[in-house]
Formats: structure tokens, sequence, C-alpha cells
């Protein structure tokens, strides 16, 4: 008779694991979905925004950058920033590590690296303009950046 409850439990044991690991497996999918949701707009403002210190700031042109960008062709300005990608992920960061800024507008502490773009009217090229500013950034519902707001400039760029 003890070998029949032992194997009573290992049978109840195992059709809840076959219970238990369909569900944790769609738990798990389905957060998976939630954190690629909340980098949409994050990803998108680095693709669209973002320059990256690999290069020269100098080298940057503006008509390269708003014509590889499909987002970008058809606007008449736009504005880029140049640091480190670490420094833009810090920007919602509340003065508590451990929280970030929602749906609220924040300055970065330092002065970043800034590149407007303005598109002529009768030709198609691109007036580029070089500067450190600070820049206001807004800080999307899930405490990321996704847009620029405002800019301080403090020195023009001359290259």
């Amino acid at each position: 008779m003890p070998n029949l409850s032992k194997m009573a439990l290992v049978t109840e044991m195992a059709s809840s694991r076959k219970v238990w690991v369909p569900l944790l497996i769609l738990l798990c999918l389905q957060c998976r979905l939630l954190v690629q949701s909340k980098d949409t707009s994050r990803r998108k403002f680095m693709e669209e925004h973002y320059i990256s210190p690999r290069q020269e700031f100098g080298e940057y042109k503006c008509y390269i950058l708003m014509t590889e960008t499909a987002a970008l062709k058809n606007k008449i300005s736009h504005l880029f920033i140049y640091t480190p990608w670490y420094k833009v992920d810090q920007i919602c960061y509340s003065s508590n590590w451990n929280d970030r800024y929602r749906n609220v507008y924040v300055w970065a502490h330092m002065p970043m690296k800034v590149l407007k773009c303005h598109k002529e009217s009768c030709t198609n090229s691109y007036i580029e303009s070089r500067s450190y500013s600070y820049v206001q950034f807004h800080c999307n519902l899930n405490g990321y950046v996704d847009s620029i707001e405002d800019t301080k400039l403090i020195q023009h760029i001359f290259i």
C-alpha cells in the first residue's frame, strides 16, 4: 500500500508539472513582449536623435543623416545629440538610482554636443549648426527618454 501512495504522489506531481511548465512559458513570453513594447519609444528616439561618439563630431553631415533615416526624410529641421549612449540612458533616473522619472521634462546636468539640421527651402541641402547646449528631454511613462523638448545654447562649435 505505501508504494501506491508514493506512485499517486509522483503521478500528481507529474501532472502538475504539465500544467505549470506551459503557464510559466506563457508568462515569460508575456513579460518579454511587455519589455519590448517599453523599449520601442526609446529605440525610436535613439535611432532618430542619437549620433555615436565612434566618429568625430565634425564628420557627421546633416544631408547624410537626414536622408539615410526614413523617418527624417520629409522633416524640415531636426536635432541630433552627440554623447555616449549611457548618458542618454541615465537622464530619466531620479536622485534615488532605483527609481526613474516618469512623464516629466528633465534637463541634462551636463551640456551635450548638438547638431541641428535645417533644410533650405530653395535647394535640397541642409544648414548645419553645431553647439554645446543644455538639452531638455521628455521621460515617457516607462521612465525612458522619448523626445527632445528644448535646448539652451552655451557655445557654438565651428568646424
